[in-house]
């Protein structure tokens, strides 16, 4: 048997990528070698992709930033394509003013290094003079990666957080993919009006825009992933010998293959029937968004393990490249949304007609 996925997002961009992401591949377990790595994205332009040439971006298109995440996510790497390159872009981007297109620019420029904060419980004080204090801890900070600016949405605030001003981590942990994040704690923690890029209505917008792009990029890196997991299962289960025959003769086994299969055409037709819908009407609605993450989740759980369980369960060797394919999967599916918050922001997006159905 062979199989070998077929491209969402073709041409020189993905080209590019994939060169860059197949050297990369074995080295970004490192931190050492993840940080020159992502040093080598940000001199490729990644972060700027999506900016407008206006404000000093490349103008790309969301099928350019989906050619680079395929391209990476084929590999497994562990990088923060989605927030940096998605996420701080189109928050700011949605965000306008001049602050947010400074920054942008500054962006573009490779001046700044904006990393997107996870979930923040945090307690806002407005103070005189335009600016705000904050309390509490900060949670899903990255802390493998250097940035020098934190964007956080705080109580209808967008807020741009110095990292020279941030405490030291008070608690760190590592992800099964490599990365590590960690939680700050913030006890009074003073900001000047120049910090507070927008507020009220438009402070939401930005945030909801950043999230709908994030989602739906995620979306992509799981089916783009769940393609290079069946390259690889097919791949050890044609070659692998066991009881004097091929794993690929067994026919439960070969089941499972046909089940991963089906689960990966079926991802990858829709992210790329989103993709064009999203790029023909100029926007991308959010419902449509979460019920994509939603279906999405479910299939980076299901091919995780069956990658693992193809390749002899448990005991799989850990080096091999599925190994690290399944890890990020199983990242993935709880990036920008797990199953509960999915749901949870389907039902907030529902008419009343609807949920009294």
């Amino acid at each position: 048997m062979h199989f070998s996925a077929d491209t969402m997002f073709p041409g020189d961009l993905y080209d590019a990528a994939s060169r860059f992401a197949s050297a990369a591949a074995a080295k970004l377990d490192r931190a050492a070698e993840r940080q020159d790595g992502w040093r080598q994205a940000v001199a490729m332009g990644w972060p700027a992709l999506l900016v407008d040439e206006a404000r000093g971006g490349a103008g790309g298109t969301l099928a350019d930033l989906g050619a680079v995440v395929e391209a990476c996510a084929r590999q497994g790497l562990a990088l923060p394509l989605v927030r940096r390159c998605a996420l701080a872009p189109a928050m700011l981007m949605a965000a306008g003013g001049e602050a947010a297109d400074g920054l942008l620019r500054a962006l573009c420029a490779g001046e700044v290094d904006i990393e997107v904060a996870g979930a923040a419980p945090l307690a806002l004080t407005p103070r005189p003079g335009g600016g705000v204090r904050l309390d509490g801890r900060l949670e899903q900070v990255d802390a493998a990666l250097p940035f020098t600016h934190l964007l956080v949405t705080v109580a209808e605030h967008l807020l741009l957080l110095p990292r020279a001003a941030l405490p030291a981590p008070a608690a760190r942990y590592a992800g099964i993919d490599g990365g590590e994040g960690a939680d700050l704690l913030l006890a009074g923690l003073e900001l000047p009006a120049a910090a507070v890029l927008q507020t009220g209505a438009k402070a939401r917008a930005a945030a909801v825009a950043g999230a709908d792009l994030a989602t739906l990029v995620t979306a992509i890196e799981i089916a783009a992933t769940l393609g290079a997991t069946l390259e690889h299962c097919i791949e050890h289960l044609s070659t692998r010998i066991q009881f004097g025959a091929a794993l690929s003769s067994f026919q439960v086994l070969r089941h499972r293959v046909v089940d991963s299969y089906v689960q990966y055409e079926s991802a990858s037709v829709l992210l790329a029937r989103l993709v064009l819908d999203t790029a023909s009407h100029g926007r991308l609605a959010s419902r449509d968004a979460a019920l994509c993450k939603l279906y999405l989740n479910d299939l980076a759980r299901r091919g995780a393990e069956s990658a693992i369980q193809l390749h002899g369960a448990m005991g799989m060797t850990a080096e091999l490249p599925a190994a690290r394919l399944a890890r990020r999967l199983l990242c993935a599916e709880f990036e920008q949304g797990d199953r509960r918050q999915q749901l949870a922001r389907l039902q907030a997006l529902a008419p009343a007609d609807e949920l009294t159905a």
